[in-house]
């Protein structure tokens, strides 16, 4: 899915959103932070390829604009992901990288991450939180930082979690939505909101055209600003300086949201003759 966004500005901004959906028997699971369940680290192959190493078993993100009076809008995108890790080869997967993009003093900022590791030993569950050594910073160039994690104590049918948020003022620029990845997804969960001050226009590429859900909600957002007021305020030597009163108000606006809610995506897989898988992937 591309979409453009004409907010006050001719620039224009894509999201690409494209997505396989294959129609199997998805078992109910909780989708709540620390809610794995005995049956999910149980799993020794995952239902929609047998053979893949790890698997989404969730994936959630939503992406939506906050206001900050004084400040102006930004962009938050929450992020949470559950893997089942099958094997080995799939211990890559307990390793996470997030980039965070820079301009001058404008800096992307990763906050609230929270991370387990959840074994079964003994037929009860054991988790094992994310701890700060392995947590690392690396700036990859002028504009783009890059923060990783690797979660502890991964074992073959080792389930890991995490969830963060990011909050960037590049309000025109919003990251790619992913789908499909090298591996299968159980099921995901992805939201867009957005203010109606923001038009977007939005365009699906992909093996199968499905079309999200829409809708549309009243919101308010309180805001402050100063007003000149009269008069005059000393500051140093004499200087006079115009006086302002602080004003209270509230806004009310219609939010859109897109949404979508997928279930057993299959992986993406190489194929010859293809030079770049990366223009077939769902996302």
């Amino acid at each position: 899915m591309t979409i453009d966004n004409n907010f006050k500005s001719n620039k224009k901004n894509y999201i690409l959103i494209s997505l396989i959906f294959i129609s199997t028997f998805l078992v109910a699971q909780n989708t709540d932070y620390g809610k794995v369940s005995k049956e999910e680290l149980l799993q020794d192959f995952n239902s929609i390829d047998s053979t893949a190493s790890a698997a989404y078993l969730y994936k959630y993100r939503k992406t939506y604009f906050n206001y900050v009076s004084g400040v102006g809008f930004s962009l938050i995108t929450d992020v949470h992901e559950r893997i089942k890790i099958y094997n080995k080869e799939g211990f890559e997967y307990a390793t996470q990288k997030i980039r965070l993009y820079k301009d001058g003093n404008e800096i992307e900022d990763l906050n609230k991450l929270k991370a387990k590791t959840y074994n079964l030993i003994d037929d009860k569950i054991e988790e094992t939180p994310l701890k700060k050594d392995g947590k690392f910073k690396n700036e990859i160039s002028e504009n783009i930082n890059e923060e990783s994690f690797t979660m502890p104590n991964i074992k073959e049918g080792s389930i890991i979690e995490y969830k963060y948020s990011i909050t960037s003022p590049f309000i025109y620029n919003v990251d790619e939505f992913i789908f499909q990845h090298d591996i299968p997804v159980n099921k995901i969960e992805a939201f867009f909101e957005t203010p109606e001050y923001f038009v977007f226009r939005m365009n699906v590429k992909g093996f199968l055209n499905v079309m999200p859900k829409r809708e549309q909600f009243n919101k308010s957002l309180d805001y402050t600003q100063r007003v000149a007021s009269g008069g005059t305020t000393n500051a140093g030597a004499g200087q006079g300086l115009g006086r302002t009163t602080q004003v209270r108000g509230n806004v009310k606006y219609v939010s859109n949201v897109i949404s979508f809610d997928l279930n057993n995506i299959e992986p993406l897989k190489e194929e010859p003759f293809v030079n770049e898988l990366s223009n077939y992937r769902s996302g």
